[in-house]
């Protein structure tokens, strides 16, 4: 009997408790105001129009320009504070009017050329000295004298030291020309008989050793 009392209870519990929802709910139903039950219009977003974009034109193309070439400077004769030489140049002796082929060497500090049956002797009470010079082109000698200007010792590796005399020549190179101590030397298996040293080309001449008989331009 007991459990029946309480089934019965359980019973009007749960049907109270489902009249007070449905009355809950329609309750606020009805208070809520009409037009809350609807969606809003939303109006369409219009985008601006975007002003034209100006055509862009490519530049034409800049034309290359190519750096210029920087070479010794051309010798213009007299003017010219250096005169352009090459590794080989044709040298003129003034005395004789004889023109050989001769090496443009730096690194000497003498000039050389080649002389022949140097003989020493005596004139006014000074050494002078006697040579001849072959001229390679036709094998021809021509014989010179000259004073001595002093005499050098040459060592040699392996031989026996050699003295040579000094004497003073007048030579020219194309434009150049000047009075210099000459070496009187055997070069009779060098290939060129005269050899030019600083002593001549010192503060007056550049020298190409790429190039030969820049003088004859």
């Amino acid at each position: 009997m007991a459990y029946k009392v309480l089934g019965v209870g359980v019973g009007m519990l749960f049907l109270t408790g489902c009249a007070s929802f449905f009355s809950s709910d329609e309750q606020t139903t009805q208070q809520l105001p009409p037009d809350t039950l609807q969606c809003p219009v939303v109006e369409p977003v219009v985008c601006p129009e975007l002003p034209p974009v100006p055509e862009v034109k490519p530049e034409p193309p800049k034309p290359e320009t190519k750096e210029p070439v920087v070479s010794c400077p051309k010798s213009d004769g007299v003017n010219s504070k250096y005169h352009r030489l090459g590794q080989i140049e044709y040298v003129d002796i003034i005395p004789i009017g004889l023109r050989q082929k001769g090496r443009i060497d730096t690194g000497a500090e003498t000039t050389s050329i080649d002389a022949l049956d140097i003989v020493e002797f005596e004139r006014d009470g000074r050494s002078w000295v006697q040579f001849l010079v072959k001229d390679r082109n036709t094998n021809e000698t021509v014989e010179l004298k000259a004073p001595i200007e002093r005499t050098v010792l040459i060592k040699q590796h392996g031989e026996e030291d050699i003295r040579r005399h000094v004497v003073s020549l007048t030579l020219a190179i194309g434009d150049m020309k000047d009075e210099v101590e000459v070496t009187l030397a055997d070069r009779e298996n060098f290939e060129y008989p005269i050899l030019i040293g600083r002593n001549f080309l010192q503060g007056r001449a550049l020298v190409d050793v790429s190039r030969k008989f820049l003088s004859l331009e």
